[in-house]
């Protein structure tokens, strides 16, 4: 085989394990991060409507809040007709859960555009190593 053609093949696959496989492992690592995000929104959204939906006592209740690695503490909660969420950056802002609920399913709508945008582009970058391992198959002369 041509030395110039065997040098183009090692670029190929350089490029192809060093590059496109790295960005592909950081795109699947977004997708999860986002994945694990609507899943926690779901989640929340799940528990405001039940608050909504039951009769309990609304001024009195307790509940284990996780503090981190599995660890959980009784929390007592006096009046569950508000909830702080998390805009970003830190912030938190306390809503009404009907306000909550509203701004939840404009949060999860946002989250499923990111995850079908980051689906393209992990579909692009597997397109494109299909496409070089190809073109190395087509430089080597196999079929």
């Amino acid at each position: 085989m041509n030395p110039d053609i065997q040098k183009k093949i090692l670029q190929f696959e350089a490029f192809i394990n060093g590059v496109l496989k790295a960005d592909l492992a950081k795109l699947e690592e977004k997708l999860d991060s986002k994945n694990t995000d609507i899943a926690e929104f779901l989640q929340l959204k799940n528990i405001i409507t039940t608050f909504q939906s039951s009769d309990f006592n609304k001024k009195d209740f307790k509940t284990q809040v996780d503090i981190g690695n599995n660890f959980y503490v009784e929390a007592h909660v006096q009046d569950v007709s508000n909830i702080l969420l998390d805009v970003g950056l830190g912030h938190y802002v306390e809503f009404s859960l009907e306000e909550a609920l509203v701004i939840i399913n404009v949060r999860i709508k946002l989250f499923e555009k990111q995850i079908a945008h980051i689906r393209k582009q992990i579909a692009r970058t597997n397109a494109h190593i299909k496409l070089i391992l190809i073109g190395i198959r087509d430089l080597q002369g196999l079929q």
